[in-house]
């Protein structure tokens, strides 16, 4: 499985999307590309017995402008706004909905070594996202402003987040140039990952 590794902050308006793009125009020395804008809606699913959420990896489906695929991933660890975990993503472009994406998904039997019969979805995050590429010599970053609405149960929250994710280049001054932005911007860091803060609404509902 592939390591993810990425810095997040709270937003809370529109006005904390445009604060940390004039700081990264200002700090970042290469090129900023964007936005371009796609609505992610993603279903977190589980066994009926939970055994996904049981080992603590998480299994989506995600419908990114019309095209599905599956991503299982490991626990968000975060520290100081930083994430980092291990995940692995398959296409299901053949799916047209997510009743065919499930069906697609359950055909592997097993993935991960955890089960895939009986999937249900748990939980949803609708994500009305803009991305924005951060380009130099040697690195590549991808920046995603967050809107979204977690739908668990009969509960439902609103949340704002910014996201900047390592594609190419030094982990070290990945680390440093977030550190910078978490400085100047004056956002804070969430204390929590969507899908734990959508977890939390679900547990509302018992």
């Amino acid at each position: 499985m592939a390591i993810e590794c990425e810095f997040k902050w709270k937003a809370h308006t529109q006005e904390d999307f445009s604060r940390m793009l004039e700081v990264i125009n200002k700090y970042f020395t290469g090129h900023l590309q964007g936005p371009q804008k796609v609505l992610n809606q993603d279903y977190y699913l589980d066994t009926p017995s939970r055994q996904w959420s049981a080992h603590k990896t998480a299994l989506r489906i995600r419908c990114s402008n019309g095209v599905f695929e599956a991503t299982s991933k490991t626990q968000t660890k975060m520290v100081n706004g930083k994430a980092v975990r291990q995940e692995e993503t398959i296409p299901l472009a053949s799916a047209g909905n997510i009743e065919d994406a499930v069906k697609l998904l359950e055909q592997k039997a097993t993935w991960q070594g955890l089960p895939l019969a009986g999937l249900e979805v748990v939980f949803t995050i609708s994500n009305h996202r803009q991305i924005y590429n951060l380009t130099s010599d040697d690195a590549l970053y991808e920046l995603a402003l967050d809107d979204c609405q977690l739908t668990a149960g009969i509960k439902q929250m609103p949340l704002k987040e910014i996201e900047l994710e390592l594609k190419r280049g030094s982990e070290k001054e990945f680390s440093a140039f977030a550190l910078l932005l978490t400085e100047k911007s004056g956002l804070s860091v969430p204390e929590k990952s969507k899908v734990e803060s959508a977890r939390s609404l679900l547990e509302e509902n018992k």
